[in-house]
């Protein structure tokens, strides 16, 4: 922990991990203070993906299959101007659940992450450290899709499956998969 940190946000990070025994939050989570906006531009998940195009790293896989125009958690949401402290794999245990199942999971001082709140935090990870969160698996968001001529209408907003491909953005219907846990963001309440 940072010497210069909030005492309250110092004993979030060094205080047991809810999700991953023996750990601390510091090893499991990943920290970042929220900017609505870069370059005066809102930053959405959408300018997110114009920032990284095709052909470097970290990329979006969805750069040639943009079925996300016209969704308001991908083309219109922004993160709060605020710290974030985010679990940076899904919760585990939480694949093969249906998505109320997963939100009874999380403890009291968690929800689970917005759409912009889980991209921005793979890909800062990835920037940090080189790594993909949830290589393998998805992370629910909180959010659900509206319908375009792409979408259907209700469908849980979802980001993972991050290699080499790409971070993958994408709709999941709420039945249960293995590979579909839920993501989990701490509440930060600091006076």
């Amino acid at each position: 922990a940072e010497a210069g940190l909030d005492p309250c946000i110092k004993e979030i990070l060094m205080s047991p991990c809810p999700f991953n025994k023996g750990k601390l939050v510091t090893d499991t989570h990943f920290a970042f203070l929220g900017e609505p906006t870069i370059n005066y531009e809102p930053l959405t998940v959408s300018r997110w993906l114009e920032l990284h195009p095709a052909d470097g790293q970290p990329k979006f896989y969805f750069n040639t299959n943009p079925w996300h125009v016209g969704q308001p958690h991908t083309d219109v949401a922004t993160l709060e101007p605020r710290l974030y402290i985010v679990l940076r794999e899904i919760v585990p245990g939480s694949t093969s659940k249906m998505p109320e199942e997963q939100v009874a999971m999380l403890p009291p001082e968690y929800e689970i992450p917005t759409t912009i709140t889980e991209v921005t935090k793979d890909i800062l990870v990835f920037r940090k450290t080189g790594k993909r969160c949830n290589g393998s698996r998805w992370a629910a968001c909180s959010e659900r899709t509206v319908q375009t001529s792409r979408v259907c209408t209700g469908s849980v907003s979802c980001v993972g499956r991050f290699g080499e491909d790409g971070l993958f953005v994408d709709g999941w219907l709420g039945d249960r998969s293995s590979v579909i846990g839920v993501g989990a963001s701490r509440k930060i309440f600091v006076g």
